[in-house]
């Protein structure tokens, strides 16, 4: 178990002013058998409406929208939170999480490297089997792939990043009939956000890192899941106006002190 103390930026510059800006952020853990928020902050700039709610997934929403011309809008997410991965409870998945989505359906290529891996009757390890071949079959190239790009795209250019990574292993999982899941989340240090996979095994959720080639640990803070990345982007928006636009992301996680 540990407590960790998270946060979380994004900021946003207009090249000329926007309006009706509106968004969706999922920047806020929420809770669950194995993790506790004991502390959570959110601030935007410039000061404008916004509403917490739930997607259909259980995550934590903010919803709102600034009318007003702006050229720069930032979100400012902290918190800390307690994850205990022991505290872990059997769970009836959604039969959703079995089959392929528009990310995740696997080509060919794909289909037979999940055939590779061989038999195995023990669930975990072929998970484990599946995240290190993932691992060692791609390379971390950052800017190479975009937030549409499908697992199969990503698995024959053989690069991309962490969401590349988790689809490339949930469409493998998927195919060999594990349920998994996305992850989008926090991890340990600082730098940009991470995405991860949860297979269920037995009835319980477990985490795999095909990009670090480990099993999550406590160390994670996950934001929000789905079936894919599209169910569960961190900043999702729409303004009017022909501007330009620059973002810059950036967190940190540590191990919580306490006062």
């Amino acid at each position: 178990m540990k407590e960790l103390e998270y946060t979380f930026s994004t900021t946003i510059d207009f090249s000329i002013p926007v309006h009706d800006h509106y968004f969706v952020l999922r920047c806020m853990p929420s809770p669950s058998h194995t993790l506790r928020v004991l502390k959570s902050d959110l601030a935007i700039e410039p000061d404008m409406r916004y509403a917490r709610q739930t997607d259909s997934f259980g995550n934590r929403l903010a919803v709102g929208c600034e009318l007003e011309e702006h050229t720069h809008i930032g979100y400012y997410s902290s918190g800390v939170v307690q994850v205990d991965l022991d505290r872990v409870r059997l769970e009836q998945p959604h039969p959703m999480f079995k089959y392929p989505t528009e990310l995740t359906r696997p080509d060919n290529a794909i289909v037979a490297f999940a055939e590779s891996l061989g038999d195995a009757t023990v669930q975990v390890d072929l998970c484990l089997r599946a995240m290190t071949a993932v691992h060692e079959a791609m390379a971390y190239e950052p800017g190479t792939t975009t937030v549409s790009t499908t697992a199969a795209e990503a698995f024959a250019a053989k690069q991309g990043v962490c969401q590349d990574f988790s689809h490339i292993l949930i469409a493998m999982l998927r195919y060999r009939g594990v349920l998994a899941r996305y992850v989008s989340g926090l991890a340990l240090g600082e730098g940009q956000t991470h995405a991860w996979v949860e297979a269920n095994i037995d009835g319980f959720w477990r985490g795999f890192d095909p990009t670090r080639n480990q099993q999550v640990d406590d160390t994670y803070i996950p934001l929000a899941r789905g079936r894919e990345w599209a169910d569960c982007p961190i900043e999702r928006g729409s303004f009017i106006g022909l501007a330009d636009q620059s973002q810059t992301v950036f967190m940190t996680v540590k191990e919580h002190a306490e006062q």
